[in-house]
This record gives structure tokens, sequence and C-alpha cells, in this order.
């Protein structure tokens, strides 16, 4: 049985990216505002930005960037982000983006399996977007933007191994941005605090470019400075992440400020409970809504229709998007109120993950559906709600989190002989948080549990760490020498949630 969206089908061009409406908008709207630093309130118009990335893209190509080259994004938030990566659209280059919390080795090893194009050398150590935009290049000969082109090549942790790079084309973007904005109201400002490398946080930049929007950026949390923007900028819908719905919930900082204005706040990547949600519409008046996605999806694929939801559901599927249920152990397709994996096919889909042939047949079927690795199901109404995951991948606040990745690091330690690592419980914040479980080996050098956390903390961006260890004497697997990750993964969940058998 396949679920369609009670939206319909929508048309979306099929030969528009969001660079061709950014020209469109830069050209109806030349002076309208639309990227704003929440810090200084410096601030760049449509018509600034289309100029902006113009002049960087034709830098980049000065510089020997090519159609093809995959190009690392590697920042914090901040109003040149954005521009830089609609130019290397433009230039037919491919932008992959990085967290900038990352440890040297984790950025290396994005470089690598990403086949990152070396900047070619020049005068100093560093290109800045300014000098690219002083330098005024004139504008290459370039041919039209081609919407089947890959744009974008951001990490994905998918449902199992390491991060493996999702191919991204300009169709899918432009797809998912109009998709996603479809049931949106006209809005004067959205916010730019997730940070830019994550899915959700490039789609919001790229609706604000597509809608016309304002986007105020802010470059991290904190706290006075974010209810202070939102107050001033009187926004009505707020995107965050798992964790500032909570702060909204018990943060005391939030009752020195006036949000009743604010109307819900959106979120996703972790679910959240209806008691959570209460409490925000409680204390500042806004509804919580939550959506689902995937960065192989290029964004959402369901969530609510504003002032329309279920208490802990992600909404309904979005326009043109299909979706199945199928049934772990036998793999028969299910039907209303029937638990399985969530499967969908969308015109925002990845073209597949890069370099990785093994993991693309995996995860498509054969009629072009992807699976999720989340188990849920979907109402009579058509709402969605997630229960479970069937994929190894943590998530610490909104963050993926590879196991595989962790183990790697671990094995590394002279004194461990075998490791795996599963979803945990913050018992004091109802979080889930990565675990390691550590097989010592015989006659080695003694080690402590918090000695293990602080090599791990050294290694990797602090919402990787590992944050729960506990000693066994082997790790679970099967003949052919496979870890049985699922069998550890049952034994913790019987200690966090013993109430469920």
């Amino acid at each position: 049985m396949i679920f369609t969206s009670p939206h319909g089908t929508i048309a979306i061009p099929q030969d528009k990216t969001v660079w061709t409406v950014m020209e469109q908008r830069a050209a109806e709207h030349p002076d309208k505002p639309a990227l704003i630093c929440g810090l200084t309130e410096r601030t760049l118009t449509f018509a600034e930005v289309y100029r902006q990335a113009n002049q960087i893209c034709a830098g980049l190509a000065a510089l020997g960037i090519k159609k093809g080259d995959v190009v690392l994004l590697h920042s914090f938030n901040c109003m040149e982000y954005p521009i830089v990566f609609m130019a290397l659209s433009r230039l037919g280059a491919i932008s992959s983006a990085s967290s900038p919390l990352f440890k040297p080795q984790e950025l290396a090893d994005q470089i690598k399996a990403a086949n990152v194009r070396p900047m070619p050398k020049c005068d100093g150590q560093h290109v800045l977007s300014t000098d690219l935009i002083e330098k005024d290049v004139p504008f290459p000969d370039l041919p039209p933007v081609d919407p089947s082109a890959v744009v974008a090549l951001p990490f994905s942790s998918g449902t199992t191994g390491l991060p493996k790079g999702v191919q991204l084309t300009g169709r899918a973007m432009f797809s998912a941005v109009v998709m996603a904005s479809h049931t949106q109201d006209e809005l004067p400002y959205l916010l730019g605090m997730l940070p830019f490398f994550h899915i959700l946080a490039t789609m919001i930049f790229h609706v604000t470019l597509y809608r016309g929007f304002g986007l105020i950026i802010l470059p991290r949390f904190d706290p006075d400075d974010f209810l202070r923007v939102i107050v001033q900028y009187k926004m009505e819908v707020i995107s965050v992440a798992p964790p500032l719905v909570q702060f909204f919930a018990k943060h005391p900082a939030v009752d020195n400020y006036d949000l009743s204005h604010v109307k819900f706040l959106g979120s996703g990547g972790a679910a959240l409970g209806k008691e959570v949600e209460d409490a925000v519409e409680k204390r500042i008046g806004a509804k919580v809504v939550q959506g689902y996605g995937m960065t192989e999806f290029a964004g959402p694929v369901s969530y609510p229709t504003f002032g329309e939801n279920r208490p802990g559901s992600t909404g309904v599927l979005l326009p043109n998007t299909e979706m199945r249920v199928r049934d772990l152990d036998t793999g028969k397709y299910l039907g209303v109120n029937e638990h399985g994996e969530l499967l969908f096919r969308t015109p925002s889909m990845m073209i597949g993950y890069y370099n990785n042939p093994e993991e693309n047949k995996e995860a498509f079927t054969e009629d072009g559906f992807l699976r999720t690795g989340d188990i849920g199901y979907i109402d009579e109404d058509g709402y969605i709600f997630i229960v479970d995951r069937v994929k190894e991948m943590i998530k610490y606040k909104g963050h993926q989190v590879a196991p595989a990745e962790l183990e790697d690091i671990l094995h590394n330690l002279p004194a461990i002989a075998d490791s795996c690592c599963v979803r945990g419980l913050d018992k004091a914040t109802g979080e889930e948080i990565p675990k390691a479980f550590i097989v010592l080996r015989e006659n080695a050098e003694p080690i402590t549990a918090e000695e293990i956390m602080e090599y791990v903390s050294s290694k990797v961006a602090p919402y990787k760490q590992i944050r729960q260890v506990e000693f066994i004497d082997s790790v679970p697997k099967s003949l052919s020498g496979k870890v049985l990750r699922k069998v550890l993964q049952e034994v913790e969940d019987k200690k966090t949630h013993p109430e469920h058998p």
C-alpha cells in the first residue's frame, strides 16, 4: 500500500533551481532585506546578495574551481555562508558542508571521502569571500544552471556504518524548498541559528531566498541574544533543535522576554513528548510542531499544517511525497495504524551516496523508495508517528552520531580489545546519548571509563563524545563475526525503559 499526501501533487518547475529564483527576487525586490546579522544588524538586500554571489562565483572560477569540483564549507553561521553556497551552485561546483566543531581527523576524513578539490595556490594563506568580492573579477562564460547537476554533498550516517556523502541535485534542493514551504504563510523573517551544515538549516536559508523572507543569522546559541532577536524582529515561527524546545519549557531567562507573538516552534531530529509540547504552550503560548526528514531527502518529508496537528505526530506527508510502511520480518507492506519501517519516494530525494554502490543497493527499493531505518505508522487521518529506530545511528541533541566511527577511535586504545556503541539515556534530561560497551584486553595497562571518555573527546566534535561507558566480558557477534549491535541495544533499552518489555 502506498500512502500519498493530503496536499496532493503540486507543480514543481523542472528547469528551475534556487539560484534562478534568487535572481528573480533580486530583480523584483532589490532593496528588500535578505540576510541580517542578529548581533550587529548588518544587512544585505536581495540585490546585494545576488551581486556578491556572482562576484564570488567569478572569483572562484578565476582560482580554478570548475563544474563538478567538491568544495568544503567549514564555518560557523555567518552572512557569507549562504552566499558562497549559492555562488558554488552557479559555478556548477558542489558544496560539502562540515561541522565547524570537527576535530582535525574528522575534517580530514570528510575531505578524503568527498574527494574535496585542493584549493589552488595563492599569495596568502587564506582566500576570503570579501577578497573575491573586492577584486571584481569579470563574470566567466558559464552555461546555464543545470538542475540535474549535484550541488550539495552533505554527510549522513544513513541507516548503517560511517558517514556517507549524500548527492543532492539542484532540482532536488529546489523541490524540497517548494514542497516544504507550500503551506507556510508569508513571514517577514526566519531565524538562522541552527548550524548551516545541518540539512534543516541549509533548507531554511534556501526557503528564505525562495520565498523572499529575511534571514536573521546568529553564529551560535546565547540565551539572551537568541531571545532578544526573537523579540526584536517579532518572529512568529522559529525552527529549533529539540534541546531548545526544552529551553523554552524550562530556562529561567525565558520569563524575562515577551514572547506572546511567537505562534509556532518547529522542531525535528529527535522525538519530543507531549509533556514538553504542553509545557511550552502553557509557558509562552506557542504550539510545538514536529516534522520528519533526513539529509537523504534534502529536508523534511512530513510536517504539520500550521494550526492542525496531533500530539506526538510529525505531521502529514508533504506534497508530491509517497510513503510505505514495511513489515520488518516479512517485508510485506502494511496499512493504517500498523507499525513498520517507513520508506519514502519524493522529488527531493538524493540520487545516491557518493562512491558507495553497496550502500545505494541497500538503501533503495527497486521502485525507487528510500529506506529510513525508522519505525513508525500512519493513522487514519494521515498523521505520521515515529516510534522506534531500526538503524544504528545515535541522535544526540539533534546531531547524527555513527557508532562505527566511535568504535574505530576506541580500537586505537591498546587497553581495549573490543567495543560496541549504542544509544544510552541521560536519566536527568531524558535525552539519548552515545554509550560504549567496552571489552578490556587481558594483561593490558588498566584504564578507567573516565580516561576512555576523555580520549574520545580529544578526537571528536563535542556532540559525538561518549557519555557513558560499561565494561562487559564480550561483544555479541554472529557466526560470520559481525557485531550484533541490536542485542546490546536491547540490553540497554531494558535498563533504561524497564516498563517496556
